[in-house]
């Protein structure tokens, strides 16, 4: 995918974002699980900000062109798809103190260094993609039977599931598993 399409694909979600938002305010009165569903938005928003900074760690590293392409890719749609959640989140905060979002998330994944081993990185980008993905589930398991309008947010795990799996296809292909036998001499 060319990055214009996805700067574009981006630039849709936004729009439709705010479509979702007035929707949802519309209808806050009804629900009544309005906590739960904020704090899921703000873990999916740190867990966003988690990728971010393990994309610029595995950015740093020498990788192949055609990977850092794809993690470049991953970094913008991520951005935007970051900021989004906030959106959401500042939509839904007169339910909540400014405090949830800025306190730290204790069961975030920390970014590590990956001194130079490419391959980690790569298996730490696809974690946080995966548990992006779960999160994304669990928030519209919180949502059910509400009247919020989730498609924009299908949209997202529907993205984050396309981007694991082209990291994932990509990283078998530059960084093949090493399958070769050893073989010991019988000494004959």
């Amino acid at each position: 995918m060319d990055n214009e399409v996805v700067i574009y694909t981006a630039g849709v979600f936004s729009c439709q974002l705010g479509t979702v938002i007035a929707d949802f305010l519309q209808n806050v009165t009804v629900m009544e699980n309005i906590k739960p569903i904020v704090q899921q938005v703000i873990k999916i928003w740190r867990l966003h900000k988690t990728l971010q900074l393990t994309l610029k760690v595995a950015m740093r590293q020498e990788i192949p062109f055609r990977l850092r392409t794809v993690l470049s890719r991953d970094y913008m749609v991520v951005s935007v798809l970051k900021k989004e959640m906030a959106n959401l989140y500042d939509a839904l905060k007169c339910c909540m103190q400014d405090a949830c979002i800025t306190r730290p998330d204790t069961k975030a994944t920390m970014v590590m260094d990956v001194k130079g081993n490419v391959k980690l990185a790569l298996n730490k980008i696809v974690n946080v993609h995966r548990q992006i993905i779960t999160e994304y589930e669990a928030l519209f398991g919180l949502a059910e039977g509400s009247n919020l309008n989730l498609s924009l947010l299908r949209q997202h795990r529907k993205q984050m599931a396309t981007m694991t799996d082209d990291l994932t296809d990509l990283s078998k292909v530059l960084l093949p598993e090493d399958h070769r036998q050893t073989h010991v001499s019988l000494g004959r």
